[in-house]
Parts: C-alpha cells; structure tokens; sequence
C-alpha cells in the first residue's frame, strides 16, 4: 500500500515510514490555489531549505501559462541537478507534477484541499484584488461571481492540479482517487489546517511548531465574501456548483470524511510522539 492511503487509513506508523523512509531528494507541494497553500509554502521552506518556487510571471503574455509553467519546471530540474534544493512548491498541474517526478526520481509529493465552493469564492475574490497582479484585467473580462463559474479553466481546478488530464476530463471519481492513493504521501484539509499542518511536519522530519503565517489574506473582500456566502444557499447555484466541479466535490469528500474519522486517533498519536 503507498503512504496516502494508510494516513487515512489511520495506519500512523506505517504511513510514517512509508511517506518519509528513505527520506526522498525532493518534497514537492502541489499547490492547489486558495488552500492557504502559500502561508504553508512559507512556514514549511523555514525549516526546509534550499526551496524552489514554482512561479511564472503572470504578466507576460507572450505564451499559455501552461507553457511557462512548462519551462519553470525544466529549469527546475536542471538547477537540482546542479545545486539539491530540497523542497518546492507552484501552483503546477498533473503534468508538470510528472515532469518533475521523472526528471526527479524519488520526489515525494503532497497537497492539500479545500471545501470546493469555499475555494472557488476566495479565488474568485482572490483574483479581482490588488494582491493579483492581473486584477484589473480580471474585473473587465469577469464581471461577476456567475460569470467566474462559466470559465473553462476554473472547473474541477483543484482535480487539474493533481490527476491527469484525461481522467478529469473523463470525470472519472475512482480513477482520480486511485490516482491520488498511488501518488501523494499527504494531502490534507483546509478546514482542519491545524491538525493537517502537526501530521505533515512530522512527515517531513521538522520541528512541530503552531502554524503562524498567513499569506495572500484577502481580507478587504469579507462584505463581497459574506454576500456570495449568502448565495450559496440558493439551490439553482449550488446545483450549478456541483455540476461543473463534480470531481473537485468527490475528492474533497473522499479525502475530507477520512480526516474526520481519523482526527481523534492522529491528534492521541502526535500527542505521543
């Protein structure tokens, strides 16, 4: 069985040293976006070091961001093989994840989730503020939260970033999951961040301590957050929610119901290490 599945299994011991035995040349943090990625990217590079981001420049529009994407993970590799680095994080999708995983063999890698609606409000509010430098550009095209839900490249997005292509386009639930299961040594949750962060640092072999920072806190938007929020409510918008991110939806829940059921016994057993 690899690391994932027996985390949530509630098999510590084994996962442990399933996850993090030998320990690998490279951990890598799929960043799913608005998943407090970047305040866990910053706390976990304090300790873990040399760290690589994974970054494009939004700005230049010369290419598909897929393809600058491309270009960052090959120089990436090419500086690892130079000068280790032993940790890295980017908002990359599956295929690049892979690119790094061959070009880095023994990488191991993990992620995190958010409640799928949650995360789709803080990146719409994300994107129209002055913390995103294509904000203005944003507002113009996406006028509002409806029209965020129509984009193409905004269903399933977390599901984008960690299963191929074809099986989101398949939307095939036991694919994805499997794909998952065989891949990531952790993925936690959002909503249980605190506990989420205590496992994952005893993954990576670094002193435990109460998470502190947070970034990109998009903090001005809390009327427009709480007014979308409020919307959530109404039936024909979940529903239409629900059917262009059925994928991100099955994961999150597959993932975030283990969590609940394993909590009591991971907070007994960090306790005791």
């Amino acid at each position: 069985m690899t690391a994932l599945p027996l985390l949530l299994a509630g098999e510590f011991d084994a996962w442990l040293t399933r996850a993090a035995v030998p320990p690998p040349p490279l951990w890598l943090f799929v960043h799913v976006p608005k998943t407090a990625g970047s305040s866990l990217s910053a706390e976990v590079a304090t300790t873990l070091s040399p760290y690589r981001s994974l970054h494009i420049d939004h700005l230049d529009r010369s290419r598909p961001a897929l393809a600058r994407y491309d270009d960052a993970v090959e120089q990436a590799i090419a500086v690892h093989a130079a000068t280790p680095f032993r940790f890295a994080s980017g908002h990359v999708q599956q295929r690049h994840v892979a690119r790094m995983v061959a070009g880095i063999p023994g990488t191991r890698l993990f992620s995190m989730l958010r409640e799928p609606a949650a995360r789709l409000v803080s990146d719409y509010l994300y994107q129209r503020s002055p913390m995103h430098p294509l904000a203005e550009e944003v507002k113009r095209r996406v006028p509002d939260f409806d029209a965020f839900l129509g984009l193409p490249g905004q269903r399933n997005r977390a599901a984008r970033h960690l299963v191929p292509a074809a099986i989101v386009e398949s939307g095939d639930v036991a694919a994805a999951i499997a794909h998952l299961d065989a891949h990531f040594a952790f993925i936690g949750v959002q909503e249980r961040y605190a506990l989420s962060f205590r496992a994952l640092s005893a993954m990576l072999g670094i002193p435990h301590r109460p998470p502190t920072a947070r970034m990109r806190v998009n903090s001005a938007a809390a009327a427009e957050r709480a007014e979308i929020a409020a919307r959530l409510s109404d039936p024909a918008l979940a529903a239409r929610i629900a059917a262009a991110n059925a994928l991100d939806i099955a994961l999150y829940r597959h993932v975030a119901a283990r969590w609940d059921a394993i909590a009591p016994r991971l907070e007994a057993w960090l306790e005791a290490r």
